[in-house]
């Protein structure tokens, strides 16, 4: 009895075994936090749609299990599992999944998430967005994490020469005060602190909310009337949005958009929102907007 009782545990050892990690390492995230991950991943799930935009972009796509809601990019992540909005995803659905990783995001995951999937003994790595200009820092540790270093060097490669094309094309270029407009129900624009402040900024935009004191500040017509915005950029951020009314209203409003040189814009929300490998484009898209004179349109062949 004792015997088989020996190789009962001895054989429940072994399962374990195989079940673990073979090279475990411990690996310090973006938070500052101690985590035990694989050597090379092979189950991912980002909690951020920027998350999953990087998982594809480092050529891992084939190890991704699962995804939040709005997560669509590239369009191969529309077909991963969802595991619920990135505020409150679901935890069952995730455990179900068996990630061997998950990716999550300090601005846009609630401290719950981390906590509990940690206490379930699920390995998470925290990254921490900061300024566009860190990003591409952020990329590499990606990178080495997953296991594919060189693909993280390249994206962080891409995204400096990106952001320095920009730099180059603004150069002694006067800011030009800007107004962007991420919801207008109340209506919301862009305080300090946030990605798109900062790509605003870099883009050659003065921006009008940067004194509120808010991240996502709610402005009134007066506060607006009075800052005298050159630019107002509409994101699309909204779900079912009617761009095109939004667009006729700012344009046509008394004091506003009706301002002799004023333009009103509109810019993909994907592009600013999403601290990913597309903010490069982002940048040079809202650069394009508020100077449009530092981009020429080249001849078509």
């Amino acid at each position: 009895m004792a015997l088989r009782r020996t190789i009962a545990v001895f054989l429940a050892l072994l399962v374990c075994l195989a079940a673990a990690p073979v090279f475990a390492r411990t690996v310090t995230d973006e938070m500052g936090r101690k985590v035990q991950v694989p050597e090379n991943p092979q189950r991912l799930i980002g909690l951020t749609p920027s998350l999953t935009e990087v998982i594809y972009a480092l050529g891992l796509g084939d190890k991704a299990v699962g995804a939040t809601t709005w997560a669509d990019y590239p369009p191969a992540a529309r077909k991963l599992t969802r595991v619920g909005p990135y505020v409150s995803p679901n935890l069952e659905r995730i455990l179900a999944l068996k990630p061997d990783l998950v990716l999550v995001n300090k601005d846009g995951n609630p401290p719950w998430v981390v906590e509990r999937l940690s206490a379930l003994g699920v390995p998470v790595y925290v990254t921490v967005p900061g300024t566009p200009k860190q990003l591409p820092a952020s990329m590499e540790r990606l990178g080495k994490l997953l296991g594919v270093p060189q693909a993280g060097s390249r994206l962080a490669r891409r995204l400096r020469e990106e952001m320095a094309k920009v730099a180059k094309r603004l150069k002694g270029a006067t800011p030009r005060s800007t107004m962007v407009v991420i919801g207008s129900k109340p209506l919301v624009s862009v305080g300090e602190g946030t990605m798109n402040h900062y790509l605003l900024t870099m883009a050659g935009g003065a921006n009008i909310a940067a004194g509120v004191n808010q991240r996502w500040p709610r402005l009134n017509l007066e506060y607006i009337i009075e800052a005298k915005p050159q630019v107002i950029i509409i994101s699309t951020m909204e779900r079912g949005q009617n761009l095109e009314r939004d667009l006729a209203y700012w344009q046509s409003l008394p004091g506003v958009g009706d301002r002799p040189g004023v333009r009103v814009e509109w810019i993909s929300s994907d592009l600013i929102d999403r601290p990913g490998p597309r903010v490069g484009q982002g940048l040079e898209d809202l650069a394009r907007l508020i100077h449009p004179e530092r981009f020429p349109q080249e001849p078509k062949p």
